[in-house]
């Protein structure tokens, strides 16, 4: 039996998109907003890695919007953004949760690795909000701005250089987003969540233990 929520749904009327919204955070943050009532706009790399949380919102009774674009590219982010608030009629919440994970000594890590961590962890936060923030303000109707950091972002931890650089930064960005952003009736809000095992997490783990000779339920356990 289906437990039923007294609660009624509270984002009735509000158009969402989610970055990142294949798997993991990013996919039950999308469900949980279709579930509030909420039309959702889904985005992933791929069109075809949204199938299975499209027919999940489907199974709820929402046709969601499904947009693809390539998070280091600034004119795919700009596209994708467009079409979702074309499809959408407008938007009033922006979830920037896509992000990807890297380790090792600062001595090791490539250029380009680090470039990739930066450009989807920070800069696209950026671009995203730059290209749905003109519509939000012109609603005038306020809005809201979500961005999954990290606790990572307040710790000093070896072979996480960039990563930690990344959430700390994001956690900056948003800070600052709310001054600029509060006298319109918008919120920015970064969260700064724990361990939580999503595959990516899982998987960064696994290789870290494998690289390293530590098992990975301490490594677990220490996340």
């Amino acid at each position: 039996m289906t437990e039923k929520n007294p609660n009624p749904p509270s984002l009735i009327g509000k158009r969402a998109l989610v970055t990142g919204a294949a798997r993991g955070i990013g996919a039950r943050t999308a469900e949980m907003l279709v579930r509030e009532g909420a039309q959702v706009a889904l985005h992933a790399r791929r069109r075809d890695q949204l199938d299975d949380i499209a027919e999940r919102l489907h199974a709820l009774g929402s046709e969601a919007v499904c947009v693809s674009g390539d998070l280091t590219e600034a004119k795919s982010i700009a596209k994708f953004c467009a079409q979702a608030i074309g499809e959408l009629g407008g938007i009033d919440i922006v979830i920037n949760n896509a992000g990807v994970a890297a380790h090792g000594a600062v001595v090791d890590l490539e250029e380009e690795e680090w470039n990739q961590v930066m450009d989807v962890n920070l800069k696209a936060p950026y671009l995203v909000t730059q290209h749905t923030l003109p519509t939000m303000i012109e609603q005038g109707t306020g809005g809201a701005f979500v961005f999954n950091a990290s606790s990572s972002a307040r710790m000093a931890q070896a072979e996480r250089s960039v990563y930690n650089a990344t959430k700390a930064g994001l956690v900056g960005f948003t800070r600052c987003l709310a001054e600029e952003v509060g006298p319109h009736g918008i919120t920015a809000n970064a969260v700064c969540a724990g361990w939580i095992a999503t595959e990516m997490a899982v998987e960064l783990h696994e290789q870290m233990a494998e690289e390293s000779g530590v098992p990975f339920e301490q490594l677990y356990d220490e996340g």
